[in-house]
């Protein structure tokens, strides 16, 4: 048990670390979009910073196949090491970057390679940390375990729009003074802390054992969509719909209400902040229900709660509101944590195949869906001249995952292999 504690603990903090890094681009869009996007409007300058956000996303399947695979290959704890390193250093490049009023468009040509090398590096961390976590997990604990990974992913999330929102108190809101970099550059000592919790982890037995009986796959890919397709394209329209909710309400919403509606930077970062730790205490809570009731129920029923509530959450966090948009954002984030259940996706994969699988499903859905759900959202308010527009879209793509939960096997009760 002190094994397996120390193992999540050690991955999770190192989770939080990733998500923190990701998440400060998402906080300071609008902030970015100024430094090197400049132009006659806010909106246009948010737009250009919303396209390269989700570039980041995008890149995300190409890392996932490349470290998912490399999980399946070379070990589990390699990758968590290799893919903070990178995520770390190319957070705290953004930090150094000159803006465009320096360099010209090479500032923004340098800042799209930064956020390119965080979503390689993204891509890699969902698939190592969450496998990592479930087999470290005692067997009647694993949805527990599992939640641990999506709790830290909004802390971390939380951890760095609280960041942004101190430094956004204490500097003012303007962007040229350069008070955003400090909170890239906190990338580097926090991305230290990780790398060394990491390299202090043992692989993980199922590897091992994978490894000892030579039955390490020479192409997981292949052998991923050649047995495990239906799990593939189940977990994708479950993650795609989770990580939609998140993207609408906790990136786009919040900087809608600051461009559209004048809201102050600093009060709706640190609101959007606080709304994430009760985001991730109802994972945890989701997470120990799944043990003891099975994944189904609570997938279903936060599924079915993201359907119902996504269209009235956005019509009260586009009233121009900080606490409208806290109320949404609070209702959003419990079915949302339920979603992404990924213990759940983890238990649909066998070891030989489950950091590519997870990586890899985790990685197209985030990448199609989700990186690309605020320059969408963005598109369809202006076209539509409605602000429900994003609630229309999310209620729909979680319609899409209610449906894939029907063939949906429960998995909490049976052995991990």
């Amino acid at each position: 048990m002190k094994k397996s504690r120390r193992a999540i603990r050690a991955a999770c903090i190192g989770n939080a670390t990733e998500w923190y890094d990701f998440a400060v681009y998402g906080a300071l869009a609008t902030v970015v979009g100024l430094v090197f996007f400049p132009a006659k409007d806010l909106a246009t300058s948010m737009s250009a910073a919303f396209a390269v956000y989700g570039t980041a996303l995008i890149v995300r399947p190409l890392g996932a196949l490349v470290f998912g695979r490399l999980g399946d290959t070379r070990g589990r704890r390699n990758v968590l090491i290799t893919v903070i390193f990178l995520m770390a250093g190319a957070t705290a490049g953004v930090g150094f970057l000159p803006g465009y009023a320096t360099i010209g468009l090479l500032a923004p040509i340098l800042l799209l390679f930064l956020r390119a090398v965080q979503g390689l590096a993204a891509g890699g961390e969902l698939g190592a940390a969450a496998v990592f976590m479930l087999e470290n997990a005692e067997h009647s604990r694993r949805g527990q375990a599992g939640s641990w990974q999506t709790a830290t992913m909004a802390f971390g999330i939380g951890m760095g729009m609280g960041v942004a929102g101190v430094l956004s108190w204490v500097f003012g809101e303007g962007g040229w003074s350069g008070w955003w970099r400090i909170a890239f550059l906190l990338a580097l000592p926090l991305g230290l802390i990780g790398l060394f919790l990491r390299r202090r982890l043992a692989e993980t037995e199922q590897f091992i054992v994978l490894r000892t009986a030579s039955r390490l796959l020479d192409h997981p890919v292949r052998e991923l969509w050649k047995g495990h397709k239906a799990a593939v394209l189940r977990g994708f329209c479950l993650i795609a719909a989770g990580s939609l909710a998140f993207n609408t309400f906790f990136i786009f919403l919040p900087n809608n209400l600051i461009s559209r509606h004048g809201a102050g930077l600093t009060p709706t970062l640190l609101l959007t902040a606080a709304t994430l730790t009760v985001a991730a205490t109802a994972a945890l809570a989701l997470g120990r229900l799944s043990d003891r009731f099975g994944r189904r129920p609570v997938a279903i029923v936060s599924c079915a709660g993201l359907v119902l509530i996504a269209m009235p959450a956005t019509v009260v966090a586009t009233q121009g509101s900080p606490l409208g948009l806290v109320l949404a954002q609070v209702a959003i984030g419990i079915a949302v944590t339920g979603v992404l259940s990924i213990a759940m996706l983890g238990e649909a994969f066998p070891a030989s195949v489950r950091s590519t699988g997870v990586a890899l499903t985790a990685g197209i859905a985030t990448a199609l869906i989700g990186g690309t759900a605020p320059w969408i959202d963005h598109i369809l308010v202006s076209v539509t001249g409605g602000e429900l527009a994003p609630g229309v879209y999310v209620a729909g793509v979680g319609g899409l995952a209610l449906l894939a939960l029907r063939g949906w096997p429960e998995t909490a009760f049976s052995n991990l292999d």
